[in-house]
């Protein structure tokens, strides 16, 4: 994930350099990362504030999980180098009917 996160597409083939599978999209162009236990194809939404924050707003037009995984681990980039790897679940009554 670090790697991937710190080299730019535009200069490495990081399914190649990565080790990773690239999977057909439905909607998007870009290719699903057959790694991932979930993968989410977006279409740019809003470039107002590209500009000012380098900030892009994301419509999601199609998710996938990979149901193979009954009690996937996810990792969080939290900032600045750290990350938190999804642990323990828990199970609260719900109210919903």
């Amino acid at each position: 994930m670090v790697g991937c996160g710190n080299s730019s597409g535009r200069r490495v083939d990081k399914f190649a350099a990565f080790g990773l599978t690239p999977l057909p999209a439905a909607q998007v162009e870009a290719p699903l990362i057959a790694e991932c236990y979930a993968n989410l194809e977006c279409r740019v939404a809003d470039t107002r504030l590209v500009n000012r924050y380098n900030f892009f707003v994301l419509e999601v037009v199609q998710a996938w999980i990979d149901r193979g995984y009954k009690e996937p681990r996810t990792l969080h980039h939290r900032g600045r180098g750290v990350f938190m790897v999804a642990g323990e679940t828990i199970k609260l009554p719900s109210k919903m009917k």
